[in-house]
């Protein structure tokens, strides 16, 4: 695996593997990889494709006093990880190198999914998100991108903003992972003691619950109330959003309409998103 810090000597490399007419799928990741990473790094490999990892924690879309200053960090682990799935790149630039990266797309992503669920309630994250994306295409030039599901509303802005900026590059996502209690995968997850993992599993047992009652009853206003008062008694501190949204974050959701669940939810001091499909 080679490993890149500078922006310049990857995309030397990058010219040269895509005179052969090599694809190049891309994995953006703030490192601390666990196996939802993995899980992407494998689709991504599919197809003899160049794969190319990139290792940074975004400051731009971390809010004031949120937990950028102690998010995970795990470099030497991650670069065993990626060595022993045979990645093919590393990119691993610190701050200041992603940051002065120059584009003339920046001033052009702005949409309105990101003031919705995650954006109403972290407004710093999209607009970051999106600053990095952008600069990581610009760079790398992928013809795929991979995100996971857990971040759905991520992976379906990235979408969004590929095609409005008109990226030559595929957006793709995979199923969200789960550990042996139903815990979507995050390396937020760390921060958990013994109970509060206790307390986690609760997510996806009422998420799973809401979707089984409407099945049952198409009365999402009701029953969401109701089994948010549930997570409360089952020791969530605190509950940023609880929604039924479509697919394509359409409100009014009707039955049998491609939808999901939407939730993101504190338990201590840490906060857990999650989704699943509903139908």
């Amino acid at each position: 695996m080679l490993i890149f810090k500078n922006i310049r000597s990857l995309q030397k490399k990058l010219k040269n593997i895509r005179k052969n007419n090599n694809k190049i799928s891309l994995v953006p990741t703030m490192g601390s990889l666990h196996e939802g990473h993995l899980s992407l790094i494998k689709k991504a490999k599919r197809g003899e494709r160049i794969v190319v990892v990139s290792i940074f924690i975004n400051p731009t879309q971390f809010g004031v006093n949120e937990d950028f200053n102690k998010y995970p960090k795990n470099t030497n682990k991650d670069i065993r990880l990626l060595r022993e799935l045979s990645v093919d790149i590393l990119f691993l630039p610190n701050k200041n190198e992603i940051l002065t990266h120059k584009t003339s797309q920046l001033k052009q992503a702005r949409l309105k999914i990101e003031k919705i669920l995650c954006g109403k309630y972290r407004p710093n994250y999209f607009p970051g998100v999106g600053k990095i994306i952008i600069k990581l295409f610009d760079i790398i030039k992928p013809n795929y991108a991979y995100f996971g599901e857990k971040d759905y509303q991520q992976y379906y802005f990235i979408k969004l903003l590929s095609k409005k900026l008109k990226f030559n590059t595929k957006i793709i996502s995979s199923k969200t992972i789960r550990d042996n209690l139903g815990i979507a995968l995050s390396s937020r997850n760390l921060y958990l003691n013994h109970q509060e993992k206790i307390i986690a599993q609760n997510i996806v047992k009422v998420l799973r619950k809401t979707k089984r009652e409407l099945s049952k009853k198409w009365k999402p206003s009701l029953i969401i109330s109701k089994n948010k008062k549930l997570l409360i008694q089952k020791g969530v501190s605190k509950i940023d959003y609880f929604e039924l949204r479509s697919e394509t974050f359409k409100k009014n959701v009707k039955k049998n309409e491609k939808a999901r669940l939407f939730i993101a939810v504190f338990i201590g001091t840490t906060r857990l998103i999650d989704n699943i499909k509903v139908s």
